[in-house]
């Protein structure tokens, strides 16, 4: 397959096995050795490159996914051999050390230094958070960003091309095809499937008619990892990230509908999923890292299927509805049903996860989210918890729903619990005695990341936290983000949006 692309500024055509991953053919085929693969499974950054301004894990990436694109790696940021502001500051301030994680580490901040100029150190970390040092310099690149960051920074040629519309332009121009650095052979063994990226849904029905072996992916970045793992290459992948009827967020009526391909970083973005949705911000905010928020998409989370899944609990406690497609019609159903068990949903044959419905007003005052994880970013969940309540202004619970994640099967929600808050006055007493029934109503396993004991513990205390904050609203779908700008202390807070 030919496939052509915009490269650091210059147009590529280059001959590879479409589902060949991107890192491979960036560094074996182009020679472009800058960008790096250390894990292999999308949790260190080291193959960060950037695609129409955004950053994005190669090593998670198919070589078919680039066609049409704007692709840069570190070799694209000097300009004539002279190196750019941030690249200085990193040599600077000492901030490259063995080396290898630095052009990922570069990438990733320049990504950040283009959406915002003048970070703060909090919000560097937050950009960098995806991307590991194993020199354990993370000090001196902080400083290093801080330092090339400023209000007067030019966003320069990297910033995205732009439709009417405001979203990427993927339609780049190919005047003189040409091919970068030599082609090489490589030892690894490579899939030898086919890939296709219907561009709409009467394209994807003919297509899965004629593949209905085929796997579907939107972001991958589950299922290269898994297919990684089994070291076995599907027949046939076929690509949903290019299907207009996938995108964007629409109102119909009193319900909100959330297309199924919209990426985590897109729906943090949306000013609807703001207002409407902070407890699902929230979520989103502690799924993955940065690229691979970029990546991921909400009807993959849900796909997946995992009891851990970061967005699940919240969807539980909107009580969300889930629409399915396929070349028969069109069918809904409640999330709660259509998720069976760890790796197992309701899609039928041919069936796709279209768009994910909530209705509003959300009748909730205080929306709140947290999980607990062994590290910061790309933690996966030990458990977690999706909170919703409606509290009189005599200060008397008058709604509330709740739903663990991560221990059990599915998602736990506890009307048991929620019965016993109804009614009452938010206390301290009060939790306690809620947080003893939440214990009794969860059903976790001993795993890798922790035993069934702790998760029933924490399932409670997760409880607890929610007389850690005063109950008062704040602007419509704050972030703990936005709030750090001002200062504000990290800890889980509670999130109000006006009834």
């Amino acid at each position: 397959m030919e496939i052509r692309f915009i490269l650091n500024g210059q147009p590529v055509s280059v001959d590879a096995t479409p589902a060949r991953r991107a890192i491979d053919l960036i560094r074996e085929d182009l020679g472009i050795t800058g960008t790096k693969e250390g894990c292999g499974s999308g949790e260190c950054g080291a193959c960060t490159i950037l695609v129409d301004g955004e950053n994005r894990l190669a090593c998670l990436m198919l070589a078919a996914q680039l066609e049409g694109r704007q692709v840069t790696t570190v070799e694209g940021l000097a300009e004539v051999g002279t190196l750019r502001p941030l690249q200085e500051a990193f040599v600077r301030c000492g901030a490259v050390q063995c080396g290898f994680c630095s052009p990922g580490m570069i990438l990733a901040a320049e990504a950040l230094l283009v959406r915002n100029p003048a970070p703060s150190r909090e919000e560097i970390r937050e950009g960098l958070s995806g991307n590991l040092c194993r020199c354990t310099g993370y000090g001196k690149i902080v400083d290093a960003v801080e330092t090339a960051s400023g209000p007067t920074r030019e966003r320069g040629p990297l910033q995205p091309s732009a439709g009417e519309d405001g979203e990427n332009n993927h339609a780049a121009p190919f005047p003189t095809a040409s091919r970068i650095g030599p082609s090489r052979p490589t030892p690894m063994a490579v899939p030898t499937g086919r890939v296709f990226f219907p561009r709409n849904l009467p394209e994807l029905w003919d297509r899965l008619k004629e593949e209905p072996e085929a796997l579907l992916f939107a972001g991958g970045t589950d299922l290269f990892v898994r297919l990684r793992k089994e070291r076995e290459a599907p027949p046939t992948l076929i690509g949903l990230e290019r299907i207009a009827e996938l995108q964007g967020v629409r109102r119909e009526n009193d319900r909100l509908w959330i297309g199924a391909g919209m990426s985590h970083s897109r729906l943090i973005g949306n000013p609807m999923i703001g207002r409407h949705l902070p407890v699902l911000i929230r979520a989103l905010e502690s799924l993955g890292s940065p690229p691979v928020r970029n990546m991921g998409t909400l009807g993959g989370n849900i796909c997946t299927a995992s009891p851990a899944g970061d967005t699940l609990p919240p969807l539980y406690a909107l009580d969300a509805e889930v629409e399915l497609r396929s070349a028969k019609g069109r069918r809904v159903m409640p999330i709660a049903a259509f998720i069976t068990g760890p790796g197992r949903t309701g899609l039928e044959q041919g069936e796709i996860l279209a768009a994910v419905g909530v209705q509003t007003p959300v009748a909730y005052g205080t929306h709140h989210f947290e999980k607990i994880g062994q590290r910061k970013a790309l933690a996966c969940s030990v458990a977690s918890l999706a909170a919703l309540l409606r509290i009189s202004p005599a200060g008397v619970i008058e709604a509330a729903r709740l739903a663990w994640g991560s221990v059990g099967p599915t998602v736990v929600t506890a009307p048991e619990v929620e019965a016993a808050l109804v009614g009452q006055r938010l206390t301290p007493a009060l939790l306690q005695e809620a947080a003893r029934i939440a214990r009794q109503a969860v059903s976790p396993i001993d795993d890798l990341r922790a035993t069934a004991g702790y998760r029933r513990e924490v399932s409670g205390n997760l409880l607890l936290r929610l007389a850690a904050q005063p109950l008062k609203g704040r602007r419509d779908g704050e972030s703990p983000k936005r709030r750090q700008k001002k200062g504000r202390s990290r800890r889980p807070t509670l999130r109000g949006i006006p009834e």
